[in-house]
């Protein structure tokens, strides 16, 4: 299941499980509240319904009956025997609120809490101590409810009938004396509370809160569906950008910011996505520098055994003299030697990256022949007049890298299609300048900041013919900079190149002394 699906159903669940439960909560406590308000309205009015039935019942007791009998012959007496009064002979009296001859005590106490239950303004009902009803409003009333009536406290009851909602309420109510022949000292006295309103408000409340439920259900759905796409959109970006960077791409970067979680994501993303383009650029450039190397070998494999196999050459093909024989054996060796020692500089400097060359005193104007001796035999072979002009001095250098930068700048003198080549070194002021001129093809001006890239070939077709490859300046560069120097390129097209390079001078000789060597 997608993050968005998860964030946005259980959110859905938990924002619809927290508002039901809530609104349950709201729904009982406000039904809760009205019952209670609605019982101790029905508590109040019961009481003063009691109070009422309570001052009735003395008044009646109270009163002084006025009592006329009407004889046969028509006559009106008042004086009549007590006693028939008492036994019901005579059973006339006059209510004071009410028509003469209305209430019928004797006859009819039914009539007296019919009085009675017309004095208040909810339904009631009378019953007798025994539990026959003697007056009811109220339809229908369990007889189990007069039961726990007492006189000590009032009882209450919810009712649910076909009529509607009420509450009952009830004790038990003494009638004092004059009433214990007829009902009892005392009867069970219910009224009835109507709540059906308060019902039908929570009814209603129910309904409208249901109706706010769905609305809000529907906007919190909308709302979650938007807060899952906020929340799951930068993880879909780093989840892209994790993808793009598995192709390769590792410059991918996010642009989130923020400090809460997804901004701290982000930027540990991004820190991540810095080393790994480290690793990969480390990665890159050991992987580069050993086909470096691997080129570069190559590459300066080729001018050594040029020697080698000139002399060699020489000794085979030719009956020498002794001398000549020594003097081709030595620059055997000595190339031999200087290969052997290269291989491990080269590695040193291409693959390792290795910057601290121990650099030692030298005299520079013998460096210098034994360049000039080396290609002797490529100058021979290509009929190249070469010139070689050394003021005598001491430079600060390493001598086989040094020699490596000499014949690479010669070689390419060679390669640019020269006919005449001159080296030269020159002591001035504590520095010793070596040049490197040739009267080839040369460059144009805008060429002259790229010579010493890595694979960067001027004249591709003929660097390929001469089985270049674009390393020669980019190492001699490297070699210079190992130097404390840096090469100087001067050139024209048409009219030749010179590169020219500042060694530190150590000591020398007289500035006015100089060998030269013509070929």
């Amino acid at each position: 299941m997608r993050l968005f699906t998860k964030i946005f159903v259980f959110g859905t669940l938990v924002f619809g499980a927290a508002f039901s439960v809530s609104g349950y909560f709201l729904l009982h406590y406000s039904m809760e509240s009205s019952m209670t308000r609605e019982v101790d309205f029905a508590l109040r009015q019961y009481q003063y319904d009691k109070f009422t039935v309570q001052s009735a019942l003395l008044t009646y007791s109270d009163v002084t009956l006025v009592l006329s009998i009407q004889e046969a012959d028509g006559t009106i007496r008042q004086d009549f025997p007590e006693d028939k009064v008492i036994s019901g002979e005579y059973y006339a009296w006059q209510d004071p609120w009410e028509e003469a001859g209305r209430f019928l005590w004797n006859e009819s106490p039914e009539l007296m809490f019919e009085e009675l239950a017309a004095e208040i303004a909810v339904p009631a009902a009378f019953f007798s101590e025994d539990g026959h009803c003697l007056y009811s409003e109220i339809n229908s009333l369990d007889a189990g409810f007069l039961e726990g009536l007492s006189k000590e406290a009032h009882v209450y009851q919810f009712r649910n009938s076909a009529a509607g909602c009420s509450v009952l309420v009830g004790s038990l109510l003494e009638l004092g004396k004059g009433y214990e022949e007829k009902v009892g000292s005392s009867v069970y006295f219910v009224t009835e509370w109507d709540i059906g309103k308060t019902i039908r408000q929570q009814e209603t409340m129910r309904q409208f809160f249901f109706r706010c439920y769905l609305a809000a259900m529907a906007a919190g759905v909308v709302l979650l569906g938007f807060l899952s796409a906020f929340l799951t959109n930068p993880l879909k970006r780093m989840s892209g950008a994790a993808r793009r960077m598995a192709e390769g791409y590792y410059e991918e970067r996010l642009a989130l910011s923020g400090k809460d979680e997804m901004g701290k994501l982000a930027e540990s993303f991004n820190q991540m996505a810095s080393a790994v383009e480290e690793k990969m650029g480390e990665l890159s450039r050991a992987a580069r520098e050993k086909e470096d190397f691997v080129a570069n070998f190559a590459h300066e494999l080729k001018t050594p055994l040029t020697s080698i196999i000139g002399y060699a050459d020489t000794i085979y093909q030719k009956d020498l003299p002794r001398e000549e024989v020594r003097r081709a054996s030595w620059h055997i060796w000595n190339e031999g030697m200087r290969l052997e020692a290269l291989s491990l500089k080269l590695m040193e400097l291409t693959v390792l990256g290795r910057q601290d060359f121990p650099l030692e005193e030298m005299p520079a104007d013998e460096l210098l022949r034994d360049v000039t001796d080396g290609l002797e035999p490529l100058f021979t072979e290509k009929e190249i007049a070469f010139r070689l002009q050394a003021d005598r001095a001491y430079v600060m250098a390493d001598y086989d890298l040094l020699k490596t930068l000499l014949i690479n700048l010669v070689d390419n003198a060679i390669k640019a299609g020269s006919s005449r080549i001159t080296l030269w070194g020159r002591q001035k002021e504590g520095e010793y300048r070596i040049c490197v001129s040739d009267n080839g093809c040369g460059m144009e001006e805008e060429e002259l900041s790229r010579i010493t890239e890595a694979f960067y070939m001027v004249d591709k077709a003929r660097s390929r013919k001469q089985h270049g490859a674009g390393l020669g300046l980019a190492l001699s560069d490297r070699i210079a900079k190992i130097h404390n120097s840096r090469l100087v390129f001067e050139s024209r097209k048409g009219y030749g190149t010179e590169v020219s390079f500042v060694l530190k001078c150590e000591k020398g000789g007289a500035e006015d002394e100089e060998e030269s060597v013509e070929i």
